[in-house]
């Protein structure tokens, strides 16, 4: 797909807005953070940040849609390195867990608000649950997985391996990625033993 020079502006701007965003709210709060300084740090004018996010929380939402977004393309990809349907929903959980990796104590801000029902980011915890069911659902046509299993049940159990990675591993968010990589797939693979319909092997 071709974009006009505009087009690629307005992607660059939104883009700088965000990163600046991500830094700021992760370097010094979401509260302390005025719209001001992320126009400054992006090199965009106070406007322009209006112009793509009418306030505060709508910059949370186009933080998590980027994530989202990268795993879609993900999806889209067919993942070459993955052979089935189970290993997909490994790597996207671990694409998950490694962009909140970045930005630890935002990504649990964040966590808490898409629990809320009530909070403009609910809607991106709903989407990150059907990610993540569509590939159980795979997984289990795929003979994989148990099909006596309850599909949203095996989401809540990823959804807690990512909580826990967020909330209780002391070394998440210091940069040895490897070593998270590893760490969640041990997780991983214990939490879904439970679903396996017969053992895998690595």
């Amino acid at each position: 797909m071709s974009y006009s020079r505009r087009e690629l502006n307005k992607k660059k701007s939104r883009k700088s807005i965000l990163r600046a965003s991500r830094k700021l709210f992760s370097a010094q709060g979401y509260d302390e953070t005025m719209i001001e300084e992320i126009a400054l740090k992006a090199e965009v004018s106070k406007a322009t940040v209006y112009n793509y996010f009418p306030n505060k929380e709508s910059l949370l939402t186009g933080i998590v849609d980027e994530v989202l977004d990268r795993v879609e393309e993900l999806l889209d990809s067919d993942f070459v390195e993955c052979t089935d349907s189970l290993q997909r929903l490994r790597r996207v959980l671990e694409e998950f867990v490694l962009a909140s990796a970045d930005y630890p104590i935002l990504s649990r801000r964040i966590a808490w608000l898409n629990s809320d029902e009530n909070s403009p980011l609910f809607g991106t915890r709903q989407e990150t649950n059907e990610i993540l069911k569509n590939l159980v659902l795979a997984s289990q046509e795929e003979g994989l997985l148990r099909p006596d299993a309850k599909a949203d049940d095996m989401v809540d159990a990823l959804m807690g391996i990512y909580l826990i990675a967020l909330f209780q591993w002391e070394d998440f968010g210091k940069n040895n990625i490897q070593a998270l990589k590893d760490k969640l797939k041990r997780l991983f693979d214990a939490t879904m033993s439970f679903y396996l319909s017969d053992p895998q092997e690595d």
